[in-house]
């Protein structure tokens, strides 16, 4: 009978071990007959370990824990790329990792997940996680298990965007009236925009204004920034004001973004309603004429190495002897 009930058992093509110990297998089970099934074998080894051991060993509760490395702020960074491929082995593992990495006294943790692994998502969530940020492709959650105050620095928080004042040997600045229902249409303005991910100001000023007006630019200076905060998506936002010299002066518009766009006085500029009525504006075109004029300079970018980090990068700080 014994081996007629073995026999029977591995007739059972849906259940599987997941993992196996010195002291006996542990059974996942899919429908009442292998549950059953699951018992036997349990009683089984059970029965064989009690004969080699004189008692009844306990089945294996051991799982397997997430890859992960240690990160600065004493806590840990889950590997995206080693995950489990199912939702229930995710779960298992994550509940066995920050019990884990508690007793550890780790404090804050890391997960990044990619789109083909969303599904998992939830789970980390109901686990206690908290989105951190996204970007195209992954979502970055985190989850704090210290009991002292949160040490994770906050998701991104700003946007950054250049103001370009770009003006020719006849005293003209470069002006655009965009494409836009906001508050400045129909104004002639500066050219504007945003950087891009892992671009420089002046970069982004020289890139913004040949995109917009075909006018090919080099960089002089930084003359002024504006920094507020809770705009676009509720984040905060620094405008960089950049002193730009005209390459070219042959005009040929984004009609994508740009309305129109034309060589104008500084005072035609300022003659308009939406300056004298916006201080900040006003002071800004104010700033860059007195930068043309040598009454004020701005800061200008230098390339530097930082032992902080090791890369190279630029430092805008005005030309001192030093």
């Amino acid at each position: 009978m014994f081996a007629s009930e073995i026999s029977a058992i591995c007739q059972i093509p849906v259940f599987y071990r997941e993992r196996s110990c010195w002291h006996g297998p542990r059974i996942r089970c899919t429908n009442n007959r292998n549950a059953n099934a699951a018992r036997f074998l349990t009683r089984l080894s059970s029965s064989v370990g009690s004969r080699f051991s004189g008692k009844v060993l306990s089945p294996c509760t051991s799982t397997e824990l997430l890859a992960a490395r240690d990160d600065e702020y004493d806590g840990v960074v889950i590997e995206a790329s080693s995950l489990p491929s199912t939702a229930n082995v995710f779960a298992s593992q994550l509940r066995a990792s920050l019990a884990y990495w508690r007793s550890k006294g780790k404090k804050g943790i890391w997960l990044k997940l990619f789109e083909e692994q969303a599904d998992l998502v939830p789970i980390a969530i109901q686990e206690g996680f908290e989105y951190h940020h996204a970007e195209g492709g992954y979502v970055m959650l985190t989850q704090w298990i210290a009991s002292e105050p949160c040490l994770l620095p906050c998701g991104p928080s700003h946007q950054i965007g250049i103001a370009a004042f770009v003006i020719n040997h006849h005293n003209q600045v470069l002006a655009v009236k965009e494409k836009c229902s906001c508050s400045c249409s129909g104004v002639w303005k500066l050219p504007t925009g945003f950087i891009d991910k892992s671009e420089e100001l002046f970069s982004g000023a020289v890139r913004e204004v040949k995109e917009e007006t075909g006018i090919d630019t080099e960089f002089l200076e930084l003359v002024a920034f504006r920094h507020v905060h809770r705009v676009a998506f509720d984040k905060s936002d620094l405008l960089f004001v950049c002193m730009l010299n005209p390459l070219s002066l042959e005009i040929q518009i984004d009609e994508n973004e740009i309305q129109e766009a034309k060589w104008i006085s500084v005072d035609e500029v300022l003659s308009q309603q939406f300056y004298k009525e916006d201080g900040m504006l006003k002071r800004v075109m104010e700033i860059c004429m007195a930068t043309h004029e040598k009454n004020y300079s701005g800061f200008v970018a230098h390339q530097l190495i930082s032992k902080f980090d090791g890369k190279m990068s630029h430092l805008y700080y005005k030309d001192v002897p030093i």
